[in-house]
């Protein structure tokens, strides 16, 4: 089981992370490459990511309380799709200020949960699960990202 503080260190290291990005790509045009044909570009992971860190902060986190039900996900397609709209247009240093920002916000909001909040079991959509399984599987989804990115920039 994954516990808060291992949550917390994970996403201080995406935010380090994210901050050795803006050394490591210092032209547009790189950051604004697919990372293989057909796939997202470095520009596009960081804002997906970015988004979901927002989605979950504002619309999930607050509901994810004992007992409770939170409504599954209807559209992950699409909201991965709006989450990257645009984003060609902005810089990459944009980009990343606002990812770092929203990691920085959801890591503050995750850290002032007690313990009995993080173990507490709620639905969402039709499977049981926990703040500790659910932000755990978040990680998976970071680190499945960042493997992408890692392998474009090698």
């Amino acid at each position: 089981m994954m516990e808060k503080t291992q949550v917390l260190e994970a996403y201080k290291e995406y935010e380090v992370y994210l901050a050795s990005l803006q050394t490591a790509i210092q032209d547009e045009q790189v950051a604004h490459t697919p990372c293989t044909e057909g796939k997202w570009s470095v520009a596009q992971i960081v804002m997906h990511l970015a988004e979901w860190d927002r989605f979950v902060r504002e619309e999930r986190l607050p509901h994810m309380k004992e007992g409770a039900s939170v409504e599954g996900f209807e559209d992950v397609d699409e909201f991965n799709r709006k989450a990257v709209e645009g984003v060609e247009k902005m810089k990459f240093p944009e980009i990343l200020n606002h990812a770092q920002k929203e990691r920085a916000l959801l890591r503050q909001a995750i850290e002032g949960l007690d313990e009995s909040s993080w173990h507490a079991r709620f639905t969402a959509g039709e499977k049981d699960t926990s703040l500790a399984d659910y932000f755990a599987g978040m990680l998976e989804h970071d680190h499945h990202h960042l493997e992408q990115i890692n392998s474009f920039l090698t």
